[in-house]
């Protein structure tokens, strides 16, 4: 099932995109495989650079977040670049928006579009600006505190260690949220709950 859905969307995405190279990997977590040269172009539709690169998608498709790899190496495979020095794989969002992404879906248009692109786009107002235009997240666990900082609106880490207790403990879903926006439970963080779990999971921040 999602084999024929994934072919129905690279069908809809060769429509924009008519040169994509498709690969099945069969046994693979990621066995969806499309590669491209995407150009990046300006709002006047001027060429700035085209880089050729490869997204995975998992078996559960349109579920779980893709995997985009660099093999253009127009920019420095490096941390700070965001790109991956042993692969060359892609950070191209924040851990709390990836974990969003995955959960609801992403469609191979979707993902070129939203992520691929402006990816790209990005690393190159970097290479000639010196900075990302739209800011960047840090990396690993300050990575994370960062996203969480976002997401409950305060810098304050005391008191998003105790959210961390705070959303574990039982509440009725008409009930005041635990982060204090004055919402009810459940027009705020009740269905984000196993979202930021999964994100803080493994580290040491609870």
């Amino acid at each position: 099932m999602e084999r024929e859905e994934f072919l129905r969307d690279l069908e809809i995405a060769k429509e924009r995109y008519p040169f994509l190279e498709y690969d099945y990997r069969e046994g693979k977590r990621y066995p969806y495989k499309i590669t491209d040269d995407f150009e990046v172009l300006d709002e006047g539709g001027n060429h700035w650079g085209t880089f050729r690169s490869s997204i995975y998608f998992h078996h559960l498709y349109p579920k779980e977040f893709p995997l985009l790899q660099d093999q253009s190496k127009a920019f420095p495979w490096e941390i700070d670049w965001h790109i991956s020095p042993r692969d060359g794989d892609c950070c191209v969002c924040g851990v709390i928006e990836l974990e969003e992404k995955a959960k609801s879906g992403i469609s191979i248009l979707q993902f070129i579009d939203e992520y691929v692109l402006p990816f790209y786009a990005n690393q190159l107002h970097k290479k000639h600006f010196g900075y990302y235009k739209n800011g960047e997240y840090a990396h690993n666990a300050e990575g994370v505190w960062e996203a969480l900082e976002e997401e409950f609106n305060t810098k304050d880490r005391v008191k998003i260690r105790r959210f961390f207790k705070e959303m574990r403990t039982k509440r009725g879903r008409n009930d005041v949220c635990f982060c204090g926006s004055g919402k009810k439970y459940k027009k705020c963080h009740l269905l984000r709950i196993n979202i930021i779990e999964k994100v803080i999971q493994g580290l040491s921040l609870n």
